[in-house]
């Protein structure tokens, strides 16, 4: 029993040294304004074709921050272009290697660079020592060129209850090509049997099944409910939904948005914008469609969402590269009224695993 108590004593006394070791090194950091930040190296123009994308990189060097004491430090290199910045990628070393295609895509989908474009942009770090949430310090900015290129989008999977966990059945397509971020508008189901009061999901990318297990995250409360699996839940309840996700962050997020629907001139819609036709969301086809209407030569429709106004979907002008036959939306609050032009009875299809979002006119 006296061993017993030793040891014990001993460990409280280790852990006691360790919490006072944790609170030296807090009050040895200087304060904000006299820490040394990083001095981030310049870098060469950076050109990105169809053909090193994917096999070449760029490679980040800076100095070492210095904060007056002993700690890990987290260095986040931004890219800031036209008043806008975006997150490059982070590091706890003194340099960061980001794949060409990867580059591109900050570049375009970041901060706005035009694709096939050549611009000027900057990039900078921040410093912070990791795990306090104190005050980071930022290091020079450098410039460089970039070419960029029209990166074509790749997908990754979404498999779930709702749509009986086929692993390679319902694909969503990156927002912008080589971004790494992908965005499904998909209605999930509850599994009442083994997880009442949750729609489980969880992720496939390549050939693997990945998800909570294996440190990816997301941004509503609830999404971790447990499942030994490392799947994703939405609560019952709320299962539409705009899911997005953040291969560079491994975070997800989501919108809820309840209903999906048709508004406009059609006589299913009252003929004048009184009533709204719903979509269907067929999981194992992962499209959403509308029962039969009737389109004459004249008419005028939207697409909304929550059967609100301000989540509106227009225009419809643009012939999709992504879906055949199909015709890019807009969401916008000035986006025009959708005027197919066609006359008869036809299903719309609304693919919404596509960013934008594609209409097609199924005709019966």
């Amino acid at each position: 029993m006296k061993r017993i108590i030793t040891i014990v004593l001993a460990l409280t006394a280790l852990l006691g040294a360790l919490s006072c070791e944790r609170q030296i090194d807090k009050t040895q950091l200087k304060p904000t304004g006299e820490c040394i930040a990083p001095v981030l190296g310049e870098v060469g123009n950076v050109i990105v074709d169809q053909v090193n994308n994917k096999v070449e990189a760029v490679v980040f060097n800076w100095t070492s921050a210095d904060f007056g004491a002993p700690v890990e430090v987290n260095y986040q290199l931004y890219m800031t272009y036209d008043g806008k910045e975006a997150l490059i990628g982070q590091s706890y070393s003194n340099s960061l290697t980001v794949s060409k295609a990867d580059l591109n895509g900050v570049a375009c989908a970041g901060v706005g660079v035009g694709k096939n474009e050549t611009a000027t942009v900057g990039a900078y770090l921040l410093a912070e020592v990791n795990g306090i949430g104190r005050e980071g310090v930022k290091s020079n900015e450098i410039t460089f060129d970039i070419t960029t290129f029209d990166a074509p989008k790749n997908c990754i999977y979404m498999p779930g209850y709702y749509q009986g966990w086929k692993q390679k059945d319902t694909e969503l397509w990156e927002m912008e090509g080589g971004t790494k971020i992908y965005r499904i508008l998909a209605e999930f189901k509850e599994d009442a049997d083994n997880t009442p009061g949750i729609c489980p999901f969880k992720l496939s990318i390549g050939d693997e099944w990945t998800g909570i297990s294996a440190g990816y995250t997301a941004t509503w409360d609830g999404y971790d409910y447990g499942d030994k699996d490392g799947n994703f839940g939405i609560p019952a309840g709320e299962e539409v939904n705009f899911v997005t996700v953040d291969l560079n962050k491994k975070q997800l997020s989501r919108e809820f948005v309840k209903c999906v629907s048709v508004i406009g001139s059609l006589p299913e819609c009252g003929g004048d914008w009184s009533k709204d036709v719903y979509f269907t969301y067929d999981a194992a086809a992962n499209v959403w469609a509308t029962p039969v209407v009737t389109l004459a030569a004249d008419a005028e429709f939207l697409v909304r969402m929550k059967d609100d106004w301000g989540m509106k979907f227009g225009d419809a002008v643009k012939a999709s590269s992504e879906v055949e036959g199909g015709f890019e939306l807009t969401q916008s609050g000035d986006a025009a009224n959708i005027k197919p032009g066609l006359e008869g009875s036809f299903i719309i299809k609304l693919y919404g695993n596509h960013t934008p979002l594609v209409l097609v006119y199924e005709q019966q």
